[in-house]
């Protein structure tokens, strides 16, 4: 096959903020403990990490959390820490994206910048390196999630276009609204991102990564209930 003419993938720095854990995850509080949610963020994540690290167009990874397991676990799969800036501010997420993606040495020997969320169990290192490929046309994009409402990742691979994130309630729209584009792919791990108990029935259904597995299977949820979504 000739690829001489095809657009390389950026070399990426993917960043992922983790609120405290005790924080997380509230809209699971109906079906799941409060330790089995900490136990199931840790698991998501595990499973996000090592798909990024497996991504080879991700050359680094830093995790943004005021919470030490979180570092921990970031540690155990080669992640860098900065820590949550704690300041008291109405919109806290896309505070410490920007701080983040704002540090001095965040595009050291990267092309792009990768905000992505914490909680996709099913994503695969080759989604996210075919998303980065789609992305190298675009100064800044994003993957739409399975809801079509929400941003799984916003992607920057022109670095001069800064990040400006707008995670929150529709922020699809409001990345859109900004000028970023709505990436096309059939990624259905990389647009899976886990808020409720249906997300997490689609995660069962369409096969999560071993650390989550595991953890569905020690809370023994119910997988007959998966929901039926249609990934574009």
């Amino acid at each position: 096959m000739n690829t001489a003419h095809r657009t390389p993938p950026p070399r990426a720095h993917v960043l992922i903020a983790v609120k405290e854990l005790r924080r997380a995850k509230t809209r699971l509080a109906g079906r799941l403990a409060p330790d089995e949610r900490t136990d199931l963020v840790l698991a998501m994540l595990a499973d996000t990490l090592a798909a990024a690290r497996a991504a080879s167009s991700v050359g680094r990874i830093t995790v943004i959390t005021p919470d030490p397991r979180v570092v921990a676990l970031g540690r155990e799969y080669g992640a860098d820490w900065l820590p949550d800036p704690r300041t008291p501010v109405d919109d806290p997420l896309n505070t410490v994206l920007r701080a983040a993606a704002e540090h001095p040495d965040s595009a050291v020997d990267h092309t792009a910048l990768v905000a992505l969320q914490g909680d996709l169990p099913c994503l695969r290192g080759d989604e996210l390196d075919s998303a980065l490929t789609a992305a190298a046309s675009h100064p800044r994009s994003i993957v739409v999630d399975h809801h079509g409402t929400g941003t799984a990742a916003l992607i920057v691979a022109d670095l001069a276009a800064g990040l400006d994130p707008r995670f929150g309630p529709d922020s699809a729209a409001r990345h859109l609204g900004s000028g970023a584009t709505a990436l096309t792919g059939h990624w259905p791990g990389l647009r899976l991102d886990v808020d409720t108990a249906e997300d997490l029935d689609a995660a069962a259904a369409l096969g999560p990564g071993s650390a989550t597995a595991r953890q569905l299977r020690r809370i023994d949820w119910n997988r007959t209930s998966a929901a039926t979504l249609k990934f574009t």
